[in-house]
């Protein structure tokens, strides 16, 4: 049987009720909705913090070409290496 969830007027929390036994099978938190002034405060600060996680992603990606060239060089000067050996015998 489905669950359905009420909102309780006592302490505002999510109940949710079994159908069927008519018990409340859990309760939660309600989310709190911002307020206006909260949401323009966060909306003033999502500049910042994009400009942040490029940043981030720019030295990330510089890290990683730098890897790469790294172990391209090494690659490149070991001689030892041999090709592998064909993975399909066309005899």
């Amino acid at each position: 049987m489905p669950n359905i969830e009420v909102i309780c007027p006592c302490c505002d929390n999510v109940l949710a009720i079994d159908t069927f036994t008519k018990e409340v099978v859990s309760h939660r938190e309600r989310k709190k909705k911002e307020s206006l002034e909260e949401f323009l405060e966060h909306e003033k600060n999502k500049p910042a913090e994009l400009e942040k996680k490029l940043a981030e992603a720019r030295e990330k990606e510089k890290n990683r070409s730098e890897y790469l060239k790294k172990k391209f060089e090494e690659a490149k000067s070991n001689k030892d290496l041999k090709d592998p050996a064909p993975s399909i015998n066309w005899d």
